[in-house]
């Protein structure tokens, strides 16, 4: 099975078991399962610190993580896989070089 049906069943399955009829796709799941209307940005950021536990990360690493750092890791992917700094750019929606640039370079001094 290609990723892109996985992910396409995985979206359906979500849309039947959440009964979403119309608004917003991806909403915040409260811990007793009620399912809110909105998602903001906190809640990402729990989610991914979440995940990170449950991966059993190292504390520092969890205490680090945000939303935002899915930005950084994808500027970081794309130059790794061999994008232009236009197409890194175009992709995270950066409209200043210097802005991506630091990205990249944290990512090259590791």
């Amino acid at each position: 099975m290609f990723l892109n049906t996985i992910s396409q069943e995985a979206l359906k399955d979500w849309i039947a078991k959440s009964e979403i009829q119309s608004g917003k796709l991806f909403r915040a799941i409260t811990r007793f399962g009620k399912i809110k209307g909105d998602l903001h940005a906190a809640e990402i950021n729990r989610t991914y610190k979440r995940l990170a536990y449950l991966s059993k990360a190292d504390s520092k690493v969890i205490s680090e993580i945000s939303g935002h750092s899915m930005r950084v890791g994808a500027a970081q992917d794309l130059m790794e896989s061999g994008a232009s700094l236009p197409i890194i750019m175009n992709r995270g929606r950066w409209s200043k070089t210097d802005t991506v640039m630091r990205y990249i370079e944290f990512f090259k001094d590791e």
